[in-house]
């Protein structure tokens, strides 16, 4: 299984889908030729089989042209990153699920309003449930699409309170990621700073330099997922 966003993603992203789409197109003609085997002519219900072959293969064929020419982010470039990041957990590995908020059971409800007939005055505990991602969360090799673009990411690092990203060379037209990411987020949670960085270096300085405000916990996680859900 291929993990999304770790480093040397896309490498492995092509690998992957060129390796199963030679396998479609040998299991393809193998079936095909087995019914031209069987009754000598093309008119048989292995012919149809094979024909049904050509939509996981097609599926194949996208994803390879959407990956294009891209390339995996350096191994050195990443190891930069991680080690100004850290402590740190890249987003293809991360399960949101687990830090999502657990129901109290009907125990742990008559206890709250107990306590809350006992001392009308006591403020209500805040968010008691909620669990922190304990992480600083790296995406690497990113590409996502919109109805116009296919566009990457080198990097896009969600702290406590800032978002950073920096974006790929390869892309077009900068200003429409730049655009498309910020509305994306927002729509989720205005709470998170957003810088967008061009240099490895200058991203490096401003994690070192950051001094921010935790976003709520439940924002930040709805935001990874978003971001998680995004990606190719």
């Amino acid at each position: 299984m291929v993990s999304k966003n770790t480093p040397g993603y896309i490498s492995r992203f092509r690998r992957t889908n060129l390796i199963w789409l030679i396998v479609w197109v040998l299991v393809g003609v193998a079936i095909f030729v087995t019914g031209i085997l069987i009754w000598t002519t093309r008119a048989n219900i292995l012919t149809v089989l094979a024909v049904l072959m050509v939509l996981p293969g097609a599926k194949r064929i996208v994803a390879l042209i959407a990956v294009g020419k891209k390339k995996s982010v350096a191994a050195e470039r990443c190891k930069k990153i991680e080690e100004a990041t850290d402590p740190y957990i890249y987003g293809g590995t991360l399960d949101t699920h687990e830090f999502e908020p657990e129901e109290p059971d009907e125990d742990d409800e008559q206890d709250e309003k107990d306590a809350e007939n006992t001392d009308s005055t006591k403020e209500e505990p805040s968010s008691f449930d909620e669990k922190e991602i304990p992480w600083n969360v790296i995406f690497t090799d990113y590409i996502f699409t919109s109805t116009e673009k296919i566009m990457m990411l080198d990097f896009l690092i969600i702290t406590y309170g800032t978002i950073f990203i920096l974006p790929s060379s390869t892309n077009q037209d900068q200003e429409y990621v730049k655009k498309y990411l910020t509305e994306g987020i927002t729509r989720w949670s205005s709470a998170f700073d957003i810088r967008f960085v061009w240099d490895d270096d200058k991203l490096v300085s401003e994690m070192k330099e950051r001094n921010e405000k935790d976003a709520p916990l439940r924002d930040r996680r709805e935001v990874i997922a978003y971001l998680q859900s995004l990606a190719m």
